[in-house]
């Protein structure tokens, strides 16, 4: 493949991208929530209680966006800081009812669109896809990563 094949092939995944967050943005803003609040919510609803280092390093954002971040889930009553039995130093992170209701409400409704979104291919292609993206993201964040 010539090198402005492959520079529209990047352009195309790119747009594909950017229409994917157009279905998922207004989703989210029905629950006030960013993309970035929800995936933190996401991280502590699957792990039930998490430190929010492990957030920041898992979201690749520096530890006071972090911060910032479950300040602000913490106001909307979706998380809520609890310390650690073992060390009370160490402060987890837990999601609250309302946090896990609302993460269970939002992924039914993603569900919807992801379905209708992927329905244009079989199983196959979308398992070979699958395949695909996630080797494409590892080869590039390792690169990037190296580079840092």
């Amino acid at each position: 493949m010539h090198s402005s094949e492959l520079y529209n092939l990047h352009l195309e995944i790119k747009e594909l991208s950017s229409l994917s967050q157009k279905l998922v943005e207004p989703l989210l803003v029905k629950y006030d929530l960013t993309s970035v609040q929800y995936r933190a919510l996401q991280l502590i609803v699957l792990n039930e209680s998490i430190a929010v280092k492990d957030i920041s390093n898992h979201l690749k954002i520096k530890p006071a966006a972090g911060t910032a971040l479950i300040d602000r889930l913490e106001r909307k009553k979706l998380i809520e800081r609890v310390h650690s039995e073992d060390d009370r130093r160490v402060v987890l992170i837990q999601s609250t009812k309302i946090g896990r209701e609302s993460y269970h409400s939002i992924n039914k409704s993603f569900a919807k669109v992801f379905r209708d979104y992927y329905s244009v291919l079989n199983e196959e292609e979308t398992e070979r896809l699958k395949q695909i993206v996630g080797k494409l993201t590892e080869h590039v964040s390792s690169h990037i990563e190296n580079k840092i």
